[in-house]
């Protein structure tokens, strides 16, 4: 699986076990993980991503697209 460092470490303050989840090397789970916390972040803002909802949904797409 192919996650740059830059990644791990904006994902982490939102998803702990981001590392143990990498390391499972289940793409699907890694992306599942991200898009929970996508969900999270449009219903805490009144259903529209904010800019931190932006960056996860690019990070989201850039490790899809890398796998």
């Amino acid at each position: 699986m192919i996650v740059k460092t830059e990644q791990i470490k904006m994902l982490k303050p939102y998803i702990q076990n981001i590392e143990d989840l990498i390391a499972g090397d289940d793409v699907q789970a890694v992306l599942d993980a991200v898009d929970d916390v996508i969900v999270d972040n449009i219903l805490a803002n009144n259903d529209e991503p904010d800019t931190e909802g932006i960056k996860l949904q690019r990070i989201y797409d850039e490790i899809f697209n890398q796998n």
